[in-house]
């Protein structure tokens, strides 16, 4: 079975992969004239309409906005993965940014939990960018694994 296809972003979007990928730290668009955030990136800011930005690190937390979750896909790459979520997060800087969540209980995920976006660089030009609960173990890791064991 192929892999999973992975973007190959252009423009503004390769700018902002490309930071991402470099430092393994989340980025945004940052205006360098009057200091809003924007994602996806633009040529000018929304506010002042500056042509002037930066790609600037943030924290990566914020709050579900929105989520849904997907029973089935069309690609044979990700039939593994279902049922998977996919998570709107607001930012607390403010720009929303869209991820895949890691959580071991997808329909448990409510709009207003705490996360953080994280990258998951897979090329110099590209990050998928996860979800992870605050509170609840990221799927696979090793405080996932020693509560699996408690509870067997």
């Amino acid at each position: 079975m192929p892999g999973k296809v992975i973007p190959q972003p252009d423009d503004l979007n390769l700018e902002l992969f490309r930071a991402i990928a470099s430092t393994g730290e989340m980025h945004v668009q940052q205006c360098a004239a009057c200091g809003a955030y924007a994602h996806p990136p633009r040529y000018y800011c929304a506010r002042c309409f500056s042509p002037r930005h930066r790609m600037r690190a943030v924290s990566g937390a914020g709050t579900v906005y929105s989520h849904t979750l997907s029973h089935y896909t069309t690609e044979p790459a990700w039939k593994d993965d279902v049922p998977y979520a996919t998570v709107v997060v607001e930012l607390d800087e403010g720009p929303r940014i869209v991820g895949a969540a890691r959580h071991p209980d997808p329909a448990a995920i409510r709009i207003g939990q705490r996360v953080r976006v994280v990258p998951e660089p897979r090329t110099d030009e590209f990050s998928f960018l996860t979800v992870e609960f605050d509170g609840v173990p990221v799927p696979g890791s090793a405080a996932a694994v020693g509560e699996e064991a408690a509870g067997a």
